[in-house]
């Protein structure tokens, strides 16, 4: 859901032209099974990815922004994972990750989009602002993406997050032996069309 939301809000953002005077706009997004999201980390003895099921993405999504020469603002752009579409390989490395995002308490991820910004010396050069709400813990970033179309919209990107950040205890196994590193990159390729 959250990927969806993201995908939605940034599609739109970028799907039409920035104009001179704060302009609302709305509209709806469908993210394509094709879209990609995968959270990858490492170990002190191999690396593992935990891919998002990005089929549960199908409902059209209608968003709103307003935006001006460079820039969006986005209201309720909040996109919501679930914690249980994350597939990571193994069931046992699925429990650890759920274990580690305290999916118990806290089942879902959230993206809450607030602005895209288009540089105005490089203007493929474009910036999102997220907030990531990971274990009840927000914290913002900023996370250069590109962008291109063709048949539909595509938005990429990635961001390294360090799970200690978000309250995360980075679990150890066979007694201590295998760790796994605080910090994880969020990969993310989103194909949308704009409705």
């Amino acid at each position: 859901m959250i990927l969806k939301k993201l995908a939605i809000a940034l599609s739109v953002l970028l799907a039409v032209s920035f104009s001179g005077s704060p302009v609302k706009t709305e509209a709806e997004i469908v993210i394509k099974p094709s879209s990609k999201l995968t959270i990858q980390g490492i170990t002190n003895i191999t690396n593992f990815a935990c891919k998002f099921n990005t089929v549960t993405l199908k409902d059209q999504i209608a968003i709103s922004y307003t935006a001006t020469n460079n820039e969006a603002t986005f209201e309720n752009a909040l996109l919501i994972l679930d914690n249980q579409e994350f597939d990571c390989g193994k069931r046992i490395i699925n429990k650890d990750f759920n274990n580690l995002l305290k999916s118990d308490t806290h089942p879902q991820i959230a993206i809450r989009l607030k602005e895209v910004i288009r540089s105005k010396t490089e203007p493929k050069k474009i910036t999102a602002h997220v907030d990531f709400i990971i274990a009840g813990v927000t914290k913002t970033y900023q996370i250069p993406i590109s962008v291109s179309r063709d048949h539909s919209l595509k938005i990429n990107g990635k961001i390294r997050l360090n799970i200690r950040d978000f309250d995360l205890e980075n679990p150890k196994k066979m007694l201590g032996l295998i760790k796994i590193e605080d910090v994880v990159t969020v990969h993310f390729h989103l194909d949308m069309d704009v409705l």
